[in-house]
């Protein structure tokens, strides 16, 4: 069935990139002003490479890797409060109160599908242009690329605003609307309805696949080590080994990660070089990440300025809790730092993850080799395999903390090493939330002041409400909106 989207009011696009920044309630009766034939977005090699360029521009928004997808997967978790002294951003995400008039979960929606939008009409119109031979095979990458963000895209959707895969049975419970297919026919718009998780899921698996058969092992027009600002060959099939973690398929997850790790083209920053070069714009351990330009970068409103003390903000602290599963040697304890934050919490946790607020030139990490060893334990202990489990953990443990003594835990006390591991390994990088909600595991949300909320599973409000804008705007949505909102 073709599946055509212009969905609520808030996320029509026109061009390749061209999106809509502001709507108004009788939008969806309004025949669309089109600046830029949205069939001459993929004409030649040049405009492709310009359509791609602007989809991962919009990747790079505040309100999606920017910073918002990454403050709410700690925020909302165990790792991280909001300080007594704060700009007022994002206070309901610090007290579970979010509603379904909340801007910072309607903008990571509107942003989210403005991906969709326009990978879609990359993928259309570059499926239909007909390029000599020579570009070929960069044709066949950008299509790939926009396959791999649509997945990224729809990905980050349900684990934002759709319960985890594994909370029913048969993942047949709804997820968000699934479109493959753009239009800027008003005659031809569609109000879609909820997609059952399964199905959403299932054409995210497939988007990577086809993306993984699209771009290749070399690159075109560009080297691996010296532009992780593109999903290449590895980085989709790095996403979906995570993907793999949320399906539970484990035997697939492993055999993902081992390719990515026996290609050599990764290598895990050493532990003098971990507190500095984690932050290095193109490092030789990041597999995929959101570059910034001088054109382009957040400023103010960057990662840095919401956790890095002497910015503009500095609102976010790591929680005591968090602080303290590292040992004194570990090399990634200098991301967390024992201080005060002016006027408010003495002692306090600073994070220390993101420094650059001179320049704001610091790539966003989305995926990166520590996370793949990771994920290959998780995927390995899952099928029992305990000892080859315990080796690629120890390979995280090393870097962290030098030399030390083989993991010999096995069955649940593994994995609960494996998983502890990574909450040290990946905090601020956009995991703990969704984490803790595919294993199922209740948490305490720390707060400031040594107040706490207990947060069991199942819960409600560990995911997003559908925007109210898009349940007044959608009438096949009005109905379907997140329990208890």
């Amino acid at each position: 069935m073709k599946k055509q989207l212009l969905i609520s009011c808030c996320i029509a696009a026109f061009g390749a990139i061209a999106v809509l920044s502001s709507c108004n309630k009788d939008f969806l009766d309004t025949q669309p002003q089109q600046s830029t034939d949205i069939n001459a977005t993929f004409v030649d090699i040049n405009s492709g490479r310009a359509s791609l360029n602007g989809l991962y521009s919009l990747t790079k928004s505040v309100s999606y890797f920017g910073r918002t997808l990454y403050v709410t997967a700690d925020l909302m978790a165990d790792n991280a409060y909001i300080s007594s002294s704060n700009s007022k951003r994002y206070l309901q995400f610090d007290t579970y109160t979010v509603n379904s008039s909340n801007g910072d979960a309607s903008a990571m929606w509107n942003i989210l599908y403005k991906v969709v939008v326009n990978t879609n009409l990359l993928i259309q119109n570059g499926n239909k242009v007909q390029l000599p031979a020579s570009d070929s095979a960069e044709k066949a990458q950008i299509i790939g690329e926009a396959y791999a963000m649509r997945a990224l895209a729809y990905f980050d959707l349900m684990r934002l605003f759709a319960q985890p895969y594994n909370s029913t049975a048969t993942a047949n419970h709804l997820g968000v609307p699934l479109v493959t297919e753009t239009t800027a026919d008003a005659g031809a718009i569609i109000s879609p309805s909820r997609t059952e998780a399964a199905k959403v899921y299932a054409q995210i698996e497939a988007d990577l696949q086809k993306a993984i058969t699209m771009i290749p092992v070399a690159p075109v027009g560009y080297t691996l080590s010296g532009n992780k600002g593109r999903i290449s060959n590895y980085g989709a099939k790095a996403i979906l080994a995570r993907l793999y973690l949320y399906l539970q398929k484990w035997p697939e997850a492993e055999t993902l990660t081992t390719e990515i790790i026996s290609s050599n083209k990764y290598a895990l920053l050493t532990k003098d070089k971990l507190p500095t070069d984690f932050q290095l714009e193109n490092n030789g351990e990041t597999i995929f990440e959101i570059l910034y330009l001088t054109t382009d970068n957040l400023g103010t409103d960057a990662m840095v300025n919401f956790c890095l003390q002497g910015g503009s903000y500095g609102d976010m602290l790591a929680s005591d809790d968090l602080y303290n599963q590292y040992d004194a040697t570990d090399a990634r304890r200098t991301f967390l730092v024992k201080g005060k934050r002016s006027g408010a919490e003495n002692p306090a946790i600073l994070i220390n993850k993101y420094v650059n607020k001179t320049t704001y030139l610091e790539g966003m990490k989305v995926v990166r080799l520590a996370e793949i060893y990771l994920t290959r334990a998780e995927a390995r202990a899952m099928q029992g395999k305990d000892g080859p489990a315990a080796t690629d953990l120890d390979v995280i443990r090393t870097r962290a903390l030098g030399t030390v003594a083989p993991t010999t835990a096995t069955g649940a006390a593994l994995l609960t090493l494996i998983k502890n591991e990574r909450r040290k390994e990946l905090c601020f990088e956009g995991h703990r939330l969704f984490d803790l909600t595919r294993w199922k595991q209740a948490f305490t949300k720390y707060k400031t002041g040594g107040t706490s909320i207990s947060i069991a599973y199942p819960n409600t409000k560990t995911i997003m409400p559908i925007p109210l804008s898009e349940i007044n705007a959608n009438p096949n949505i009005a109905s379907q909106q997140n329990t208890d909102y």
